[in-house]
This record gives structure tokens, C-alpha cells and sequence, in this order.
């Protein structure tokens, strides 16, 4: 039976709506700047934005000054972390895997097609004119730079295909949004999931105590000296730097050993300080498993399997483990899921919704209204059903894998490239059985599942997280985050196309791996790819079994969550980082208890401000001289 009785909370102010209002523009464009002109940075390929916890820095320091001399005028826990999710939701939809590279593909088929690849034959007349921008004139400036793109007739081929796209983004996030609804109670009260990547913008917005501790200052001034420093030596190299950034891998000069390849060891603070919010048995799994996946490069050299293309097929490997996960976390939510199926039927519940940001049943009703707009951007782009319907149930799938992995262990990344829906469906299936005018759907729906770093599920969910922390109005926040993801997407595609237009050719590699993809499909047709499914099934087993010796052995330290995780390109850059601080955490712990962690977690959370501060004074002054500056963060 619902109950009526709600918990008092904050209302979101109008200032707090027209502060994030006007942080989205810069916000937005320098994450364009880093990410896709200067490929430097990348603020949203990591699961905390540095550009948001130094738009929301800024805003405390501005706080604290009001507070001591205009205290009618400051602002309150919740007006502060609603400016930071409004920045967090516009940047992620306008990030470098969701907008940047769908924006690199919209016109890439009609510039970069000659006699030689053939693609006028083989696709063109399944791109429908809506879609993509096929005026080749109309594409000069945007690949060859120098021009602009307030020209009417650069605004006329461009308007109808941003629009399409503006609305399918929009209704997407919005059914991930209904999701996130859905999920909220079960995993946020019920479950009480640690959400580990908002305790820093928490702790931010909670008042002077923070920022009168003196670790904080200490860990700030590690974080902030080093990337001052090596960002003066970028700029002028007779100036001595720090190196933090090395390869163990060069030692390895001698077979089998030779075959791990590159493996970096790098010592940036911000990445320690993220490691010890991550709790001991995922930081211990990720090194451990980061160990497991070179012991497999090893034994292939030993074998001779990795003479096999591919080999150890990261990708499938997995993909077969977020499949794995995504079933396990529905597994556990079941009882929770039944509950709010009979609250949408009318039936009699024990469920209270009293503190939700919707009623189940409009929730419900609004997920079905976007995933139809989604569906019907893509049936009326020419693609079969069942290729739309499998393309998603596997979207969905590896979105909320990802979406419980942020919430319950606040993995620092989500990496996960090239294994996305098109490119497993072709391998179940095969090229020739899809046809024509779905592979060519797939190709434009590759920009935004080529890689799973700028999902918007996660940071939804987080910012209900914050909102229950932080006594903020559900129902308010809701609308909020939807409304700044909607307008950072306006934002974004000025300002990618600003770019594109005074650059130049900005990621066209990107529309490269697509077309080349469906150049690829269709011109070799290919059946079911049974070795790529022989390691999507390895993938799926050694998870259940990770899971079943958690579940059933107390001393089984190993989380599942870190086997995909530790695989991925950005995690070599950070596994060295997570093993210094499983280290560090674990030696605290043993040593001085809970409470000698929660003494030292200010110097670490200093560390990662420190570099956040630093690295985003670099990309701002980098937008005003025109060039690029140091990065803090190479990956």
C-alpha cells in the first residue's frame, strides 16, 4: 500500500537554475576544445568531471565569501549541487562517445566517398536526407577549416539532421531517466549503493568545516604544485618537470614475457585519490585482474594462440561480463521490479512512492513514449524492427551494467570500445542476414555506442543519489537534469560545429571506423562469428562464477566487477595508481581502523581537487590563447 507521508526537502531556486544556466556554455565548449579539436584532456572519458568539480569549486569559494560578508545572499547545499548536475548532465550528452563522435559521422559518407571505396553504390541510397548532411558544398568548410558557420546555406544543410538527432538524444536520455526512476528506491535506499563518485561534490557543497581541514590543503597543494609545474616545462621545456608517467613494459625484451605489451605506470595524485574511494575488494580485483589479462597475452605467446586475429578478444571477453552483470543486478532488483509492476497495474503494493520523483505509472508511460520516439527515428531511417529492437535490448543492457557498476563501486571509467550493439549483432548473426539498410542504421548509430564513457544513466542516478543526500526535491531535480541535458545538447552542436568549420576535419576517424565498418559488412558479407561468441560466452562464465564464489564463500575477495573493468585501454593507465591506494587504504584500515580512514580521506580528496583546479586553469587558458596546454590526464 503506498503512504502519503513525504520527507521534508529543499526546493531548487530559480538563482541555482540561471547559475548552471550560464555555466553550460563555456562548460560546453571547452569540453569540445579538449576533447575533439586538441584531443587533449577528455574531460568526459572519466566518471568524474574535472570541469564540473571546478565549476563547482568555484562556486563554493564564491559561497564562502558571501557567507562571511553577504550571508542573506549565500547559497545552500542544494542550490550548489544543483548548478553542478546541470553542468555534469549537458556535458556528458555532449561528450566525446556520445555527440562529438555522432557529430563526426553525420557527414563523413558524403565527403570521403570515391570511385575507389565504392560507397554511392553500396549505401548511399539507404541514407535518408534527413539523417545526415549529404551537400558536399555545403561540407567544404566543415572538413577543410577556415570558414564559418553562421553562412545560411551551411545553417540549411545542417538544421533538419541536428534537429533529428536533437530529438532522438533527448528522448534517449529521457528513457534512461524513466529508468533511473524506476531503479532509484532499490538502489538508493533499499540496497544503499555507496555511489563513491559524488562524495567529492558533496563534501564540497557541505560548508567552511571542509574547507578549514588541513589534509585538504596538503593533498590540494601535492595535486596543484605538480601540474603547475609540469605545465610550465610543457610550455617552456628548459624548465625541469616531474615525470609521472612511465612503461614497464620496455623492460620485457624476451619472449613469452615481451608479449604484455605496453604497461604504464602512472603517478598522478587525482587518480590515487580516486582509487582510495573505491572500495578495498574492487581496488585489490582491478590490479588482480589488470594482472590476469597480461597473464593471458603471455600464455598466448606461449601457445601460439596469439597468432589468432583479435586474440584474447578483449572486447568479447567483455561484453559477455557486462552481459553477466546487467543480468545479475535485474536479478537482485526482481522482487523490487514486481513490486512496481503491480503498483503500474493498480494492484495493492507494499511499495511507497510517496518520495519519488514520479509516480511508477507515469514513469512507465514516459519510457514507453521515448523509447518509441527512439524506435521511430529508426524505423522511419529505413531500419528493420527486430534490428532496432535487438540493437537497444543490447544498449540497455550494457548501459545498466554500467549504470550499477558506477552506483555500487564508483569505477573510475567506463571504457568499453568497438564491442558495441552493430558490431555483436554482425557477429551472432552475421552481415548477410541483417541487410543493407540496417547495417547502414547501425553505422549511424555507431557514434554514441563505439564507446560506453558518456552515458547519461550513471549521472542521473548519481544525481538522485546527491539529491537524497542532500535533501533536494526529487521531482524537481528531474526536470532539471533533463532540461540542462536538452540545452547542453543545443549547446554542443553549435559549438562542435563552430569548431568543425574554423578546424576542420575534427574526428573524422571516427566516421571512418563506422563507414568502414559498413563498407566492410557489406561488400564481405560474413556469417555467424562462432570464435567471437566462444569468448562472449567465457566472458559470461567466468563472471557467474566470480559471482557465485562471492556469494558463497566469505573470503572470496575478487569482484566481478573489476574482470571488464581492469581490461579496458584507459584502466592501464590507471592500474598502478589503484594499486598504490588498495595499498595505502588497506595498511590505514588494518592499522588504525574506519576511523583513520575518515581522517586521512580529506588529504586524498585534496588531490584530486588539486588537479581537477589545475588542469581546468590549463584548458581555459589554453581556449583564450588558442592552443593546447599540459594535460593532467593522459587517457
Amino acid at each position: 500500500m503506498d503512504t502519503s507521508a513525504r520527507i521534508s526537502t529543499e526546493s531548487i531556486t530559480w538563482r541555482a537554475i540561471l547559475l548552471g544556466l550560464l555555466s553550460l556554455p563555456l562548460n560546453i565548449y571547452l569540453v569540445v576544445q579538449t576533447e575533439t579539436v586538441w584531443t587533449t584532456q577528455y574531460p568526459t572519458t572519466m566518471a568524474i568531471f574535472f570541469n564540473a568539480v571546478f565549476t563547482l569549486f568555484l562556486i563554493a569559494i564564491l559561497n564562502l565569501l558571501l557567507t562571511r560578508y553577504l550571508p542573506k545572499w549565500q547559497l545552500t547545499q542544494a542550490e550548489m549541487l544543483t548548478v553542478y548536475l546541470m553542468v555534469t548532465l549537458a556535458c556528458v550528452v555532449c561528450g566525446h562517445d556520445l555527440l562529438q563522435a555522432t557529430m563526426c559521422v553525420l557527414g563523413h559518407a558524403a565527403w570521403f566517398a570515391t570511385p575507389e571505396n565504392e560507397w554511392q553504390s553500396l549505401f548511399f541510397r539507404y541514407i535518408p536526407d534527413w539523417i545526415a548532411v549529404m551537400n558536399r558544398r555545403a561540407l567544404t568548410g566543415y572538413y577543410e577549416g577556415t570558414s564559418n558557420l553562421f553562412e545560411t546555406d551551411h545553417i540549411q544543410a545542417w538544421l533538419t539532421p541536428v534537429m533529428a538527432w536533437l530529438v532522438f538524444f533527448s528522448a534517449l536520455a529521457f528513457s534512461m531517466m524513466m529508468l533511473s526512476v524506476i531503479l532509484r528506491k532499490q538502489w538508493i535506499e533499499h540496497e544503499k549503493l555507496s555511489y563513491p563518485i559524488i562524495l567529492l561534490p558533496f563534501e564540497m557543497t557541505k560548508g567552511v568545516s571542509f574547507y578549514r581541514n588541513r589534509l585538504l590543503w596538503i593533498g590540494f597543494a601535492v595535486g596543484c604544485g605538480l601540474d603547475l609545474l609540469n605545465g610550465i616545462s610543457f610550455l617552456y621545456p628548459y624548465v625541469p618537470s616531474i615525470p609521472i608517467r612511465h612503461d614497464i613494459g620496455l623492460l620485457f625484451t624476451e619472449k613469452p614475457l615481451s608479449a604484455i605489451g605496453s604497461t604504464p605506470i602512472h603517478l598522478n595524485p587525482y587518480a590515487i585519490g580516486i582509487g582510495f574511494l573505491m572500495p578495498l575488494d574492487l581496488s585489490l580485483s582491478c590490479w588482480l585482474f589488470y594482472l590476469f589479462w597480461k597473464a593471458q597475452l603471455v600464455f598466448g605467446a606461449m601457445t601460439g594462440m596469439n597468432q589468432t586475429p583479435g586474440y584474447p578478444h578483449i572486447d568479447m571477453q567483455s561484453l559477455g561480463a557486462y552481459f553477466g552483470l546487467c543480468f545479475f543486478a535485474l536479478w537482485i532488483t526482481h522482487k523490487h521490479l514486481w513490486q512496481v509492476a503491480r503498483n503500474i497495474l493498480g494492484l495493492q503494493t507494499n511499495i511507497d512512492t510517496a518520495n519519488e520523483p514520479m509516480g511508477y505509472r507515469s514513469a512507465f508511460v514516459g519510457l514507453l513514449l521515448s523509447i518509441g520516439v527512439v524506435f521511430g527515428f529508426c524505423l522511419k531511417a529505413g531500419m528493420s524492427w527486430w534490428g532496432v529492437l535487438g540493437f537497444f535490448s543490447i544498449h540497455f543492457i550494457l548501459v545498466l551494467a554500467f549504470t550499477r557498476m558506477r552506483a555500487e563501486l564508483g569505477t573510475p571509467t567506463m571504457d568499453f570500445y568497438r564491442a558495441g550493439p552493430g558490431l555483436f549483432l554482425t557477429s551472432i548473426f552475421g552481415s548477410r542476414k541483417i541487410g543493407p539498410p540496417t547495417l547502414t542504421g547501425f553505422a549511424f548509430l555507431y557514434g554514441f555506442t563505439r564507446n560506453y564513457r558518456s552515458q547519461p544513466m550513471p549521472n542521473q542516478l548519481e544525481g538522485f543519489k546527491l539529491a537524497d543526500r542532500g535533501a533536494i526535491n526529487t521531482r524537481q531535480i528531474l526536470w532539471v537534469m533533463w532540461g540542462a541535458t536538452v540545452i547542453g545538447l543545443l549547446i554542443g552542436f553549435v559549438a562542435f560545429l563552430h569548431a568543425g568549420y574554423r578546424h576542420g576535419s575534427l574526428g573524422t576517424w571516427r566516421g571512418q571506423e563506422a563507414f568502414s565498418d559498413l563498407q566492410r559488412w557489406l561488400t564481405l558479407p560474413n556469417d555467424t562469428d562462432w570464435r567471437h561468441l566462444g569468448f562472449f560466452g567465457f566472458g559470461i562464465t567466468l563472471t557467474l562464477t566470480t559471482l557465485f564464489m562471492r556469494l558463497r564463500f566469505i573470503w572470496w575477495q575478487l569482484h566481478p566487477l573489476a574482470y571488464p573493468l581492469a581490461g579496458n585501454w584507459n584502466f592501464g593507465r590507471l592500474w598502478f595508481p589503484v594499486f598504490l591506494a588498495w595499498v595505502l587504504k588497506s595498511i590505514l584500515i588494518r592499522h588504525g581502523g574506519i576511523g583513520a580512514y575518515r581522517r586521512t580521506l580529506p588529504l586524498f580528496l585534496g588531490t584530486m581537487l588539486g588537479e581537477f583546479v589545475m588542469g581546468s586553469i590549463w584548458a581555459i587558458l589554453g581556449l583564450f590563447l588558442g592552443q593546447r596546454m599540459y594535460s593532467f590526464k593522459h587517457w
